[in-house]
């Protein structure tokens, strides 16, 4: 299948060769069938393309614009065709990324799961970390990409990708709140019940601590932790309410286990991003990675 429609061909062979004779001998067409080619596409864009002169064919100024769009789309196409290519015979690659812990608990081993199924002869290095640390990863080129929550890049590093995260109260189906899910719940309507929640040097304490903060309210939770396991198996087994972010949950929620029930204040709004060193070109292996990543996150929002 060519790239491009023969008109296409024979516009770049023309310009490029300077006349219809020339250009028909580098297609292996005949010099007809070349003009006949330039004459159609003029007639479709409504406009010369093609300044016919006593010793050859210039381009007119529309000629060099619809050459240079022509140009482009040949060179999408073509890089379209070798990623296909190289997707449809990925066997080998290797995926270096740095994650949150609790995204290493709940998300990440889905997603590695579901990628190894279909292509077995990926491997992976993961490192865990909070924010910090994985972008500092990534700058020192420890790790080729970073998962994590959204923040101002290092020097060095830019985001490529950004998924939505919202902050929400976790809860037993059969916790008071449970009820509530179609509520503008905030925080506050959480602190008159006995809370679990991440530890103070966590980040998604930090955006708790942020609401709090705003609403001038004073947070006493019954147990704090490290662990976001802790955090669901607490809410789940003994009435705690704790508060995490949809994707540490959602597993728990699709199996009836836990409700997730977000939280209306401003600040419980917030982004993961994807990170890499700035003008890295990304392998095949880890744009594959990326899809699965966005399959994860439209499968969590279908939970909610």
């Amino acid at each position: 299948m060519r790239p491009i429609p023969q008109s296409f061909r024979c516009l770049d062979a023309v310009a490029r060769c300077g006349s219809v004779r020339k250009a028909a001998e580098t297609l292996h067409l005949t010099a007809a069938a070349v003009h006949q080619q330039i004459l159609n596409f003029e007639e479709q864009v409504g406009t010369p393309l093609f300044d016919r002169l006593p010793r050859g064919m210039k381009l007119t100024a529309a000629g060099e614009i619809v050459l240079a769009s022509v140009r482009r789309a040949q060179r999408d196409f073509e890089q379209a065709l070798a990623q296909v290519e190289a997707l449809r015979t990925l066997k080998r690659g290797h995926v270096s990324l740095g994650v949150p812990h609790a995204s290493a608990e709940v998300l990440m081993p889905g997603v590695l799961r579901a990628m190894l199924r279909e292509y077995p002869g990926i491997s992976f290095d993961v490192h865990t970390g909070n924010g910090e640390v994985l972008l500092r990863a990534v700058a020192g080129g420890e790790v080729d990409i970073a998962f994590c929550l959204q923040r101002m890049a290092p020097p060095g590093v830019e985001q490529i990708r950004a998924w939505p995260q919202q902050l929400g109260a976790v809860v037993a189906p059969d916790h008071p709140l449970a009820q509530r899910a179609a509520a503008r719940l905030r925080l506050r309507d959480c602190l008159g019940f006995p809370l679990v929640l991440p530890a103070p040097d966590m980040e998604l304490r930090t955006l708790v601590d942020r609401i709090a903060s705003r609403e001038r309210q004073w947070l006493k939770p019954a147990v704090q932790t490290t662990s976001v396991a802790m955090v669901r198996t607490l809410a789940a087994e003994a009435g705690l309410l704790g508060v995490l972010v949809q994707e540490n949950v959602y597993q728990d929620v699709a199996a009836g286990r836990l409700c997730w029930l977000p939280l209306a204040d401003a600040e419980a709004s917030s982004a993961t991003g994807l990170y890499q060193r700035v003008g890295q070109r990304a392998a095949v292996a880890t744009g594959v990675f990326v899809q699965f990543l966005d399959s994860a996150f439209e499968d969590i929002a279908r939970a909610q």
